[in-house]
C-alpha cells in the first residue's frame, strides 16, 4: 500500500496551534500517513522579515509536535541550505521516501501566487496539493488561474461553507484537493508584535514553545 505523506512548510516564525490544528485536520480527513514540518531555511518570498536562526526554529517545531506520533520534523530544506524551494524539496522527497505519495499543504492566498514559484509546472507533477481556505481569499479566484477547470459555480459550495472539500479538475493533470477549513485567527506575524509589545501570547502556540521563546529572548 502506498504510503500518504503530508507536507508542511513555512518559516515556522514560530509555529502556532493554528498551524498544529490545519495539519490534523489535514492528515484525517486524508487519511495520510504522517504530515512532515518542514521549516525552511531561507523563504523566497520573505526577504524583509527577521527571522531567527533555522536551529532555532527546528527547535520550536520539534518542541511543538512532541505529543504527536504522527507529526515528524524534517529539517532537508535547513540541512540543503540556500534560498528554499518547493520543486527542490518535493524532488528531494521522492528520493528520502521512494514510493510515497506526497499531499502538500498550503493556504489559499499562497497558491494563487502558484505562477511565481520556482519551476511550478514541474511541482504540480511532483504532488497533490491540498489548498486551505483563508480569510480575506475566495476559492473562486482560483478561476483566473489558466490550468485550472473547475466551474466557478462548484467552488463557490466551497466559499459559502455548504461543502468543507472537493477535488478539483485541473488542465494540468495534477491532483487538487480544496478544504474549507476551521478559522484559526492566528498568525506568527501577530505572535511576534504582541511580544515586542510585551502583550500575553498563551493559547495562541503550545506552552513549551512560549517558554522556549521567553528564555532564547526571541522577537523582543
Amino acid at each position: 500500500m502506498t504510503k500518504k505523506l503530508g507536507i508542511l512548510g513555512g518559516t515556522f516564525n514560530p509555529i502556532h496551534v493554528g498551524h498544529l490544528a490545519a495539519a490534523e485536520e489535514v492528515r484525517e480527513r486524508l487519511d495520510l500517513a504522517r504530515i512532515l514540518f518542514i521549516p525552511s531555511f531561507l523563504p523566497p518570498h520573505k526577504d524583509d522579515e527577521a527571522i531567527p536562526p533555522a536551529a532555532q526554529r527546528l527547535a520550536m517545531v520539534k518542541i511543538a509536535i512532541a505529543g504527536n506520533p504522527q507529526f515528524s520534523l524534517s529539517d532537508i530544506e535547513v540541512q540543503r541550505g540556500g534560498k528554499s524551494y518547493t520543486v527542490d524539496t518535493v524532488t528531494d522527497l521522492h528520493r528520502a521516501y521512494p514510493g510515497a505519495e506526497f499531499f502538500f499543504i498550503t493556504g489559499l492566498d499562497s497558491f494563487l501566487d502558484i505562477q511565481t514559484w520556482k519551476d511550478w509546472e514541474r511541482l504540480l507533477g511532483l504532488c497533490s496539493f491540498v489548498v486551505l481556505s483563508r480569510q480575506g481569499h475566495a476559492f473562486t479566484d482560483l478561476v483566473n488561474l489558466p490550468f485550472m477547470k473547475t466551474s466557478k459555480q462548484k467552488l463557490e459550495v466551497l466559499d459559502s461553507g455548504e461543502q468543507a472539500r472537493i477535488k478539483a479538475e485541473t488542465a494540468a493533470g495534477m491532483s487538487l484537493w480544496l478544504e474549507q477549513v476551521p478559522l484559526y485567527d492566528i498568525s506568527s506575524t501577530d505572535i511576534r508584535k504582541r511580544i515586542r509589545q510585551g502583550r500575553s501570547i498563551k493559547y495562541l502556540l503550545p506552552d513549551a514553545v512560549e517558554t522556549y521563546i521567553l528564555d532564547n529572548t526571541l522577537y523582543a
